[in-house]
């Protein structure tokens, strides 16, 4: 039998390692991610000193439920029991070893995907798991961390062992004792709840400021990870909306022509049915690509020449922050990412830019340089109008030294454009062809016979990579990937054929991860993704274009665009897009939208803060400066399209038919 006041004391200094352990880690990711200007900059010391209060209460929170609960179950136990110190020694450290794990992993998770852990880590689980791992092996300096984590968990479960045993903490009044327990029970009950007045502590309550950076060092990786597995949860269930509530949504964000568009009838376009080239580039994020130079830094190669002949939206950024919410994003309209492998994967969508295509007599197909079975796809694009699947095996069937240059994400990307090249060449019938490439991405090795271009790998000093070495594997691949996009559309642009007939788009899916991002200032830059849009100029004569190089866009925008520039008398879902190139812009789509933030004419607004932030254009730039107040029709309108997303992929699955 053991005296209450062992355990409870015990215990609660253990909860104070943990918190100090807690606290280590906070400390490191302010250091990091948190801007030096920030830091010093006296108007935010107020909100700096409100996060650490809030955070440590969340720790708290986490440890008291936590160690608390084995505290409980230990004082229930310890009038039964006369060997715990071992069992104690034992759970205790396994639950610190918990902890502290997830609570360091969010640091490396935040270094890569600019936040804490949040429901983007559920796509991690659902990829590749051999090739994320590899990722993780190769990015992260895994066993020093294993050994901080051991080590860390070590500590208490050693003390907890040597405090229980040789019963360190008696004391020798009973009434004492009564007190200790009650009070010790009392302050757990406190901790769990996080708060006396309101609601149990919160991601409500996770707010202390207008500025996101600061408000995501608040959570700490175990709290971000609950949220993250709420959030999940409410996010894969699909339920039946009605026509109206989409009406309605629509009204809100200013649109009251329907939810389907109809391209102009075009005579002279629907004779020359041009092909039609999706390239949806891995990695291919503007935040890289602003430090391209063509003398001394050229991240471009073949492509910066093709440049020249296209339209290049710049004011461009991903709708989503990861590749499969992006394809779901695109090409199934989708804003949960997981679509393909949830309840509705058997359900034939109708309206997808692949069936738009099928429609009109193109015969559609994907190519990716990775493997078709990734996310289901192979089993999921039929249903959605697919008519053709190509993946690495597939490439390497039809190219054979393909095989070379495979690693644990698939082929180099060349390859995957050399298939649609003769693809094209071969068809009798115009083609919709989207491609997903993979070569920009972890581990960065490129095909050896590739000859790498001027480089300044010191652009990235300080903002990405451990040393010299990863900066230049890392913008090698950003380099090679564009050269091998800008081989092909060369090629294609060339060919006397296909050169007059075939449109040819391209856009990242997302911003290059791990590059350490200056907030505010760089919300919008920070998910930026170039928009390419090559159109031969035999079909320019016959289309009505207008080109507005400081247009805003997202990935939204791409279909519609690609539809007015292809097809003629076609209708379509627009999904909240506009056609870019149109002579008369509707201005109520004029606005880019990501996961992440949202923007318009006026300014960027950030969706981390609440209420919501917004931050002025600073010039024509990518950039923000000071803030700007967000007037409540604008707050209705950015509320409304977020409503509308969920409630189209639900409206869709519900009209959609089950195969």
């Amino acid at each position: 039998m053991y005296q209450p006041s062992v355990l409870i004391i015990t215990v609660l200094l253990i909860l104070l390692y943990e918190l100090g352990y807690f606290f280590v880690m906070r400390q490191w990711m302010v250091s990091t991610f948190v801007s030096q200007d920030i830091r010093q900059d006296s108007s935010h010391h107020a909100s700096l000193k409100k996060m650490y209060i809030l955070g440590t209460r969340f720790d708290v929170k986490i440890l008291t439920i936590s160690l608390g609960s084995l505290l409980i179950i230990a004082l229930l136990f310890s009038y039964f029991l006369s060997h715990m110190a071992m069992g104690m020694a034992i759970a205790i450290g396994l639950v610190c070893l918990v902890l502290n794990g997830i609570v360091i992993g969010n640091v490396y998770y935040f270094k890569t995907y600019q936040n804490h852990y949040d429901i983007f880590m559920f796509g991690l689980v659902d990829d590749d798991t051999k090739a994320v791992l590899k990722n993780i092996l190769d990015d992260y300096p895994i066993l020093r961390l294993i050994l901080i984590v051991s080590l860390s968990a070590v500590v208490p479960a050693v003390f907890a062992y040597y405090a229980i045993d040789q019963q360190w903490f008696t004391l020798p009044s009973t009434l004492v004792q009564i007190v200790l327990t009650v009070v010790a029970v009392l302050l757990l009950a406190l901790g769990m709840r996080g708060t006396i007045h309101s609601k149990p502590l919160g991601k409500g309550h996770s707010q202390v400021c207008q500025l996101g950076i600061i408000n995501k060092m608040v959570p700490n990786g175990v709290t971000a990870m609950q949220w993250a597995f709420t959030d999940n949860k409410e996010q894969i269930s699909f339920s039946p909306v009605s026509q109206e509530e989409g009406d309605r949504l629509l009204e809100k964000i200013g649109y009251q022509d329907g939810f389907y568009q109809q391209t102009p009838v075009n005579e002279a376009l629907a004779h020359a049915s041009p092909h039609v080239v999706v390239a949806v580039m891995e990695s291919f994020g503007t935040n890289v690509l602003v430090f391209d130079d063509p003398i001394k830094n050229d991240l471009l190669g073949r492509l910066r020449p093709m440049l020249d002949k296209s339209f290049y939206f710049s004011r461009f950024c991903a709708d989503c922050n990861g590749t499969a919410p992006t394809l779901a994003n695109m090409f199934f309209h989708s804003p949960i990412q997981n679509i393909s492998q949830s309840v509705a994967q058997k359900v034939s969508l109708p309206e997808t830019p692949f069936k738009v295509y099928k429609n009109k007599g193109y015969k559609t197909i994907f190519i990716t340089a990775g493997n078709m079975m990734w996310r289901g796809l192979a089993n999921y694009m039929p249903l959605q109008g697919v008519d053709e699947m190509y993946d690495q095996n597939d490439i390497i069937e039809h190219f054979p030294e393909a095989k070379a240059s495979i690693s644990y994400w698939g082929i180099a990307d060349e390859f995957a454009f050399a298939l649609a090249e003769k693809l094209l060449k071969q068809s009798t019938q115009p083609l919709f062809i989207s491609i997903l490439s993979m070569s920009n991405h972890p581990p960065h090795e490129i095909p050896p016979n590739y000859v790498p271009k001027p480089l300044d790998v010191d652009c990235l000093l300080n903002r990405f990579g451990k040393n010299e070495q990863e900066r230049t594997s890392a913008l090698t691949t950003y380099q090679y990937a564009n050269d091998s996009l800008g081989h092909f559309m060369q090629t294609i642009y060339e060919d006397e054929i296909l050169g007059n007939k075939t449109i040819i788009a391209a856009t990242g899916d997302h911003h290059f991860r791990g590059v350490s991002v200056e907030m505010p200032s760089e919300l919008f830059l920070s998910k930026a993704v170039p928009f390419i849009l090559y159109i031969p100029e035999e079909l320019q004569a016959i289309l009505p274009i207008m080109f507005d190089a400081k247009a805003l866009g997202s990935h939204k925008d791409i279909l519609p665009t690609l539809y007015h520039v292809s097809l003629s008398d076609a209708r379509y879902w627009h999904a909240c897009g506009r056609n870019l190139l149109a002579e008369h812009k509707n201005t109520s789509l004029a606005f880019a939208y990501n996961d992440s933030c949202w923007a318009g004419e006026k300014g960027v607004v950030d969706f981390s803060t609440t209420p919501l932030t917004q931050y002025q254009w600073q010039d024509d730039s990518l950039l923000v400066s000071e803030m700007l107040p967000l007037t409540p029709s604008e707050e209705v309108k950015i509320k409304a399209f977020q409503d509308f997303l969920y409630w189209q992929i639900n409206y869709l699955v519900g009209k959609g038919e089950a195969q």
